[in-house]
Order: C-alpha cells, then structure tokens, then sequence
C-alpha cells in the first residue's frame, strides 16, 4: 500500500510537468518567419482559388446567358479584381517587412468581408459561394493563434446569419439584374440551408481550433528544436575551435570535407586550400595508410613525418571512423598533434643521459691511465738522461715523450668533459669576447689559407650578459677551429655573426665546407663521434655540455649554399643591450 500511495503522486507529478511543459510550449507564439512562410502560402492559395471563381462564374454566365454588363455581374467581377488588388498589396507589406502579425489580422479580415458581399451578391443563403466562410476559419488556424481562430470562426457565423436573414427579409436589398435574389427562397428552404450551412462551419471551426492548436504546439516544438540545433552547432563550433590539436574530417574517397584553425596553423595552409583537395595534398603519407584499414576500423597513436617550408614536422596521428545515423560509413575522422618539439627534447634527453654515461665512464678511465702515464714520463726522461743512450734512442724516447704527452691531453679532455668545473660567472661583454677570440684565431699559421670574418667587424656595439668568459671563450674557439678545418676543403671562408634578440642572443659560425651529412646529424654532439682521421670527437661534446651549463641551446644547419651554420643561442642573464 506504501508503494502504491508513493508511486500515485510520482505520477501525478509527471502528468502535471508534461501538462505545464506542454502548456509552455502551446504558449509560445508563431515565429515570425514561420507566420510569414504561411501568410506567402495562403496568398498565393487565395489568387489560385479566386482565380478558380472567376473562370467558373463566366462559364456559368456564358451558359446562362447573362449580361456581363449587368450590375451584378459587374459587382461580382468587381470583387475578384477586389481580391487581386489586395493580393498584391498584402504582398508588397510583406515584401517591405510589415508587422507580420498585424497584416495576418488584416488578411483575415478582408476575407470576412468578401466572403459576406460575394454570399448576398450571389444569392444569400443559397449562394454557391458560401464555402468562403469555413476557407477563411481554416486560413485563421494557419497562420494566427488559437484565440484568433475562434474569434474568426465566430465572427464568421454571426456574418453568415446576418447576410442569410438580412438578404432573405429584404433589408439587404439585391443588386439590380441579380440572377438568384435571397428572398427567393422559402422559409423552410431558408432555414433548412442556414442549418446545414451553418453545421458545417460549426464542425470546420471545431476541426480548425483543434488543427490551431496542433500547429501552434508543433510550431513551438519546431522553434525549440531549431535553438537546440542551433546551441548544439555553436557548441560544435566552439569545440573544435578551442581543440589544442587539429582535426580533419575526409569523405570515402579521401577528399578533406572540413578542417579546423590548430590543424591549418600546424600544417601552414588555409581552409579554402584544403577543403575539398585529397587528404595527402595536406597530409602526405596518410592516404595510403587509411586505405589499409576497414571502413570500420580505427588507428591510434601513428606518427607521420612530412615536410613543412623547409622544416621536419613529426605529428602523432589518429583515425577514427564516421559513421551516419544508420551506421552507413561516411569518411573519418583525422585528430593529430604537433610531436616535433617533444620529439627533440626526447632526442636531447637521451643525448643527456648518452653523455653522462659516457662522461662517468671517461672520468674512470682517465684517472685509471693518467697515473701509470706519470710513471711512463719520468722513466722516459731518466732514460733520455742516461749517458749511454745514443741518439737512435734517444729519438725513439722523444717520441714516446710526444705520444705521452698527446694522451696527456687527450686525458686532461676528458676530465674537463666528464668533471667541469663550476662556472665563474661574471658580468662580460660578449661582442667584445667574440671580436678577440675571432682576432686570435685569424693569427693562427695553421689555418692553411682559410679566411675567418667577423661580420659585424668593429662596429659591433657591446653586448652585456651574465656568463663565465673561459668557457664561452672555448665554446667558440672549437666551432671555429672546425669550421676552419672544413672551410679547408671547401671554399676557404668562415664568418662569424653576432645577432643581439630581445630576450637572448645568437652567434653564428659559417664555413663553406663540404658541410654534414644527413646520416650523421643525429650523432654530432655525442662524445667520440668524429669523422676526422685523429680527432677525439670531444669538442662539439665539450661545447654542447658549455651551452647547456649556461642555460643556452645549439643547433646546426646545412645551408642551401652548401657548408655548415652553428648557432648558439644564450640568454641575457644580468642585463640586455640598450
């Protein structure tokens, strides 16, 4: 019994919210473009079904052998053009934007009268034309409210009586020449045609309310429909347009149907080149994976390498399906995001960690093989001291004295790599730095005719930053001895450029070299990588491992002019140029 009592008012509730939502919706008014569609409607039903009255009423004349000039045949004509003329100035005020509702109410007056001379022209309560009046319920009911159709259908029987009584008694007098005259009946033949005529309006205007009411709610319905639709489409929009990563929508044929902002920015282009162009054009490479998958199917977490103004671009691609509200296939769905710069910080990381290991493993080594190196040098230069050492020897012993002395080196770089010490970091000007280092190094007799420029020259202005002066000396010492070195077997020349930014600045180090090849670019900064004949493959290491320290980066390019371009790029740590 509990059950029952709690699950009555439950349902009385839910009877009541459907009764008051559907109350709310019955309230809303007719939309005014949807009132305007149907007002276009019934005028253009209105010249159709007058147009019907005019041709039929001059057959009729013609067999009757009425005078068309007689003054109710002209009357009746007369109201026809009547109607044509109010046609057309109903729809110049719809034409200019006229109140929608109010011109509704005019036509719907105008046809009441109408309908009322039309029956007492053509012969009161036995007029043919009489159907004018329930047409004229039913317009009400299309394009008004339901109030208004009730109004109308009542003022429409009231008019229909008093036409019918008033024509029959006489006080409505016919026109002269009128063919069927309203007294002509009599008073059961007049009472017999207002009962039937006025059931039947009776019965159209209760089908009319009832046809208002469904189409104000539908109406309603429609209109709530079209703003969900509308608020969902916004949302849509607002969605892709606020998606971190780009999306693109293909047909079954590969065929780009749309594309957002983020996926333009990614791959440089524009919505009106993409759209409709083959998906490859955009995304080269992915058409050929989608047609391996089923209609079906789905990919996740591909990566796609393609090329972008002359830049690498790495995107990590995934498809989905799109499919219709049946289930049929229609295209996919193409999300992808820009993986470049996560690419290379992972390539940097594991470079990190390369380095590390590396540098550890040195620092042993070289603590291992200095000391017995020590004990080698000075066994050396007691033998050289020796008197009974000749000369054969003694050159074989400079010779491992100079061999010694290399690894002595070799070993000291490989200290400074695998242990650094802590930076001494002072206020410098780097312009000055780069203008004597680069004046230094010019002076080196081992150049062998390369020529090294500093572009700016002179009339570089200071540049202050916060570094330590040793190392970013070093850092360009090794770039240039390598350019020079390349320089050699190239075109001779090595120029230097120092470009203040607003929040770091870059130095360049070009040579006209034979330049680096591509297979070797992802190896240049790892310790013991070197494709000279007796390098250590420590600098670029050395020198990657400086830049880091100071917070900066390092990057190299091969120029389309040929040769090779590094460009260190440091931050202003403790002031900027002026």
């Amino acid at each position: 019994m509990t059950s029952q009592a709690t699950a009555a008012p439950a349902t009385s509730d839910s009877l009541a919210s459907m009764r008051a939502a559907t109350a709310a919706v019955a309230a809303i008014e007719i939309s005014a473009p949807d009132r305007r569609r149907r007002l276009t409607y019934l005028m253009l039903f209105r010249v159709v079904l007058i147009s019907l009255v005019l041709g039929a009423t001059t057959l009729l004349y013609s067999l009757a052998d009425v005078d068309l000039g007689a003054p109710s045949a002209a009357g009746l004509f007369g109201i026809i053009g009547v109607t044509y003329l109010l046609t057309l100035f109903y729809a110049l005020w719809l034409r200019s934007g006229g109140t929608v509702a109010r011109l509704a109410h005019i036509q719907l007056a105008g046809d009441l009268v109408i309908a009322t001379v039309l029956m007492h022209m053509t012969g009161g309560a036995q007029s043919a034309y009489t159907f004018f009046f329930p047409l004229t319920v039913i317009g009400a009911a299309v394009v008004a409210s339901r109030r208004t159709t009730a109004w109308v259908a009542a003022t429409a029987a009231i008019l229909f009586l008093l036409t019918g009584v008033l024509g029959w008694t006489g006080v409505l007098p016919p026109l002269a020449g009128q063919y069927l005259r309203p007294y002509d009946l009599s008073g059961i033949e007049l009472s017999r045609s207002l009962g039937l005529n006025m059931a039947a309006l009776v019965g159209v205007s209760v089908l009319a309310l009832a046809l208002s009411g469904q189409l104000q709610v539908a109406s309603a319905t429609l209109a709530v429909e079209r703003s969900a639709a509308a608020d969902l489409l916004v949302l849509h929009s607002d969605v892709v347009r606020c998606l971190s990563s780009g999306l693109v929508t293909v047909d079954p044929g590969d065929q780009v149907l749309t594309i957002n902002q983020v996926a333009c920015e990614i791959l440089g282009s524009t919505p009106e080149d993409a759209m409709g162009a083959p998906v490859d054009r955009i995304l080269p490479g992915l058409a050929a994976r989608l047609g391996q998958l089923g209609e079906h199917a789905s990919l996740q977490r591909a990566e796609l390498a393609l090329e972008r103004d002359g830049r690498e671009l790495v995107l990590g691609v995934s498809v989905s399906p799109l499919h219709d509200r049946g289930g049929r296939f229609r295209g996919r769905v193409v999300n992808f995001q820009d993986l470049t710069d996560l690419r290379k910080m992972e390539q940097s990381m594991r470079l990190a960690e390369r380095l590390a290991v590396v540098g550890g493993l040195a620092a042993g080594i070289a603590h291992e093989i200095r000391n017995p190196l020590a004990s080698i040098s000075g066994s050396i230069e007691l033998l050289h001291q020796m008197p009974q050492a000749d000369e054969d020897s003694r050159a074989l012993m400079d010779i491992v004295t100079r061999e010694i002395d290399r690894l002595n080196g070799l070993l000291t770089d490989l200290l400074d790599y695998a242990n650094p010490r802590a930076l001494d970091l002072q206020t410098i000007d780097l312009a000055g730095l780069v203008r004597d280092t680069v004046g230094v190094f010019s002076q080196d007799r081992g150049l062998a005719g390369v020529t090294v420029e500093l572009t700016s020259g002179d009339a570089l202005a200071p540049i202050e930053m916060t570094g330590d002066a040793a190392k970013l000396r070093q850092v360009l010492w090794n770039l240039l001895r390598n350019a020079a070195e390349a320089a050699a077997q190239g075109g001779g020349h090595v120029t230097v450029e120092v470009l203040p930014r607003e929040r770091d600045v870059t130095i360049r180090v070009t040579d006209d070299g034979p330049g680096i090849p591509r297979e070797h670019a992802s190896r240049v900064f790892e310790p013991f990588f070197t494709t000279k004949a007796r390098g250590t493959g420590l600098g670029l290491a050395t020198v990657h491992s400086l830049v880091s320290d100071h917070k900066g980066s390092i990057r190299f390019d091969n120029p389309e002019e040929g040769g090779t371009c590094f460009e260190v790029r440091l931050p202003y740590t403790a002031a900027r140029p002026s």
